[in-house]
């Protein structure tokens, strides 16, 4: 009986797991999908874009060069170097001296309480000069039409925040599983749909292409609101939605790419950062996430193959059901990804360098804080950093914002 609760447990999880990522995958507006300008539209408004980069030599001419061809009228590029210590800054200077819409500015040291991309990207939201920003990362690429659809988004939907996900770029079998298990997470978890909803309280984030109405991001404080969060694009969001202000969510797969980590190990010390903040750095959350996750990973394919062969008829049935089940979220999301579709079979192996990987976050977050373009910061500053309901309470409401155009 215990064996067959757990299997019904177990597969009632996972179709609610894979009815939630088909959902979503089916109900998220895409970027390449933004009706065309209309005639009687006023031109959009000046645009700047931000991007904050540390020791991005080998990826940051294209992302550079990719901004610069973007088609849209009028935007500026600040491009800040974050303290590089290889030829970034160098190749962004060289190609400032080509078009006169991209300036560089420099930050030679970290003042205390940031995060250094957090503080290069208020460095570079302080010089813009742009009725609209985009922030974004070095290493981002972007097709032409990219930041004109968002922006044509957000203005017809009246929203003061846009955020689209980018294709993730790997190689590699496991690497591409861990990443797809990552992108499961999110949309599970986070209710991409309802982000749009001014009544709900799901929120998203993504630093690649975060755009934002410039009063609406400094009515919320910017990034001196998250400048001890390494999560700072989603609690960006978070603040945007706090604060009784209007938000969403577009793929942006066919648009936008962006690079990720190239070995498994730079995966693993990459998300050292992040996943244990997405846990609100509590250890019983982590913990819970990792079992949980651990199990929905490992047990159908250990227990269904032993249960079939000990003659226990309808926990295997369950076990099996489960992980025929498992295959669906994975699959969803490769349609949209340039991975081969027996990417999705390896979706268990995936969460369990994922949930290997949070574990080692937890570990390294407790023991000795959390580094990120700077000295490790300990768990007691980054508990206290984090968006919270008095900040929202006390900030900026949609009523004391200007209204965007009207459409």
């Amino acid at each position: 009986m215990t064996l067959f609760l757990l299997a019904a447990v177990t597969l009632i999880v996972w179709v609610g797991i894979a009815g939630t990522v088909i959902y979503s995958e089916l109900k998220v507006g895409r970027l390449d999908e933004v009706e065309p300008a209309r005639a009687d539209e006023p031109p959009p408004p000046r645009l700047s874009v931000i991007v904050a980069a540390r020791n991005e030599e080998r990826s940051v001419e294209g992302a550079l060069r990719s901004l610069l061809d973007l088609r849209y009228p009028e935007f500026e590029v600040i491009f800040v170097n974050d303290r590089s210590e290889d030829r970034t800054g160098e190749i962004a200077e060289r190609l400032a001296g080509e078009d006169a819409r991209l300036s560089v500015l420099r930050v030679e040291e970290l003042p205390d309480g940031w995060f250094g991309k957090n503080h290069a990207a208020q460095r570079g939201a302080d010089a813009a000069t742009g009725e609209l920003l985009l922030f974004t990362d070095g290493d981002v690429r972007f097709a032409p039409d990219a930041l004109a659809l968002g922006v044509r988004h957000l203005i017809r939907e009246r929203l003061d925040h846009l955020s689209a996900g980018p294709r993730i770029a790997v190689s590699g079998a496991l690497l591409r599983a861990s990443t797809m298990t990552l992108r499961l997470c999110m949309s599970a978890t986070l209710r991409l749909w309802k982000v749009r909803d001014p009544r709900s309280s799901a929120f998203v984030g993504v630093g690649g292409y975060t755009l934002m109405r410039a009063d609406a991001y400094r009515a919320i404080g910017g990034h001196r609101s998250v400048a001890l969060r390494p999560d700072e694009d989603l609690r960006l969001g978070q603040l945007v939605k706090l604060s009784g202000l209007r938000s969403d969510f577009l793929n942006g797969h066919a648009m936008i790419a962006c690079p990720w980590y190239d070995s498994l190990g730079g995966f693993v010390r990459g998300t050292e950062k992040n996943l244990f903040a997405a846990r609100n750095y509590r250890l019983s959350e982590a913990l819970v996430a990792g079992a949980g996750l651990s199990w929905l990973a490992v047990a159908p394919i250990v227990l269904a193959p032993l249960l079939w062969a000990s003659g226990e008829i309808a926990p295997a049935a369950i076990f099996t059901a489960s992980l025929l089940t498992s295959l669906l979220p994975g699959l969803t999301v490769l349609r949209d990804d340039s991975h081969p579709w027996w990417t999705g079979l390896l979706l268990p192996l995936g969460i369990v360098i994922v949930v290997y990987a949070l574990m080692r976050s937890t570990i390294v977050g407790m023991v000795r804080g959390v580094a990120w373009g700077g000295p490790p910061v300990p768990l007691s500053e980054l508990r206290d950093s984090g968006p919270s309901r008095k900040r929202a309470r006390e900030g900026v409401g949609r009523s004391r914002l200007r209204d965007p155009p009207a459409t």
